[in-house]
């Protein structure tokens, strides 16, 4: 609510925009701007977390990600990259949890010719930005500038998800592999690893539909990879940045090249189903071919070429968390 910001954190929020903006711009990355009111394309994976619109003509929704049309836009441009800060909506049970809103800033950010490891140097480089800048600010309290300036110095860890899983379970955390990692998980995650820590390459299954398979070998056709038996041990090409006090505040990808893949993928997926079950709760009959078209436009771009590109997703107000070392996320 913004009637709990404090003065402090409304100039933090302008200078930490700032600053990003500043990097881009250096970058040579341009911002885009887009609707609010989207198709199921707008969509997150968990799609019970959408408001739709009361609108008898067409399944409309207010949007939670710009990711597919930020990767549409930069192929039909021509662009290298590109970014935005729209807002993001959330049907979320745990809004006012001290760590999810029900709306929020959504900083996203797309380029091509960028895999995982350039993804994950992009990540880095942007938060020693964001801290640099911040040590220089009179809105972040001097004491905690201390604890800024060593995660600075000391860099950040890499981990995947199997290792830190293992990691926890060896310590006595009830964790399994193909679990989510939960907001405990990730602050212990972030006190034995020392800082702000980049997890890497979750299970296939618990993630977005178009994050790219690291385990090429296991593609096979269409056919064989709608068989659910065989990604039990699948991962992806993805990154949940976690800071500490804020936990998740970037979570980004390799995104899928194949035509073929991203189809099965989309089909055989949780968020696809979700989105049929959503479709019918809203008076429309069921009907697969009317969910699949909503995101024919996007598949359409991969059916002749593949693009290698990568992307990620940044919460501003869990951003201003860490950096005030706040226990709560701030109204962003």
């Amino acid at each position: 609510m913004e009637d709990s910001i404090t003065r402090e954190q409304l100039f933090l929020r302008q200078e930490v925009l700032d600053t990003i903006r500043a990097f881009m711009r250096e970058k040579g990355v341009p911002e885009s701007f887009y609707d609010k009111i989207t198709s199921g394309t707008g969509a997150c994976e968990n799609v019970p977390t959408v408001y739709q619109i009361n609108d008898p003509h067409n399944f409309s929704l207010l949007s939670q990600t710009d990711q597919l049309y930020m990767e549409a836009q930069i192929i039909r441009l021509g662009l290298s990259s590109l970014y935005t800060a729209g807002r993001s909506f959330r049907k979320e049970p745990r809004a006012g949890d001290g760590r999810h809103l029900s709306e929020f800033t959504l900083l996203e950010f797309e380029a091509v010719d960028m895999d995982l490891e350039g993804l994950l140097n992009f990540q880095e480089e942007l938060l020693n930005k964001v801290i640099e800048e911040g040590l220089e600010s009179e809105h972040i309290p001097e004491k905690h500038k201390d604890r800024l300036r060593k995660f600075l110095e000391n860099g950040y860890k890499r981990v995947t998800y199997t290792e830190i899983v293992n990691k926890l379970s060896d310590g006595g955390v009830s964790i399994n592999w193909g679990d989510d990692l939960s907001s405990r998980d990730e602050e212990a995650i972030c006190l034995l690893c020392g800082g702000p820590t980049q997890v890497t390459h979750y299970p296939e299954e618990i993630k977005f539909f178009n994050m790219y398979r690291t385990q090429r070998d296991t593609l096979g056709d269409l056919h064989r990879i709608q068989k659910e038996e065989e990604t039990d041990t699948t991962t992806v090409d993805c990154v949940d940045f976690l800071l500490p006090w804020a936990g998740e505040t970037f979570g980004g990808s390799r995104r899928e090249e194949l035509y073929s893949v991203l189809t099965a993928k989309l089909l055989r997926g949780e968020m696809f189903k979700q989105m049929q079950k959503a479709r019918e709760e809203s008076g429309y009959k069921y009907d697969q071919d009317a969910t699949l078209e909503a995101f024919n436009w996007y598949l359409e771009l991969f059916k002749d070429k593949e693009i290698t590109r990568s992307g990620f997703g940044l919460g501003m107000g869990r951003l201003v968390q860490f950096l005030q070392g706040s226990t709560r996320v701030v109204s962003f």
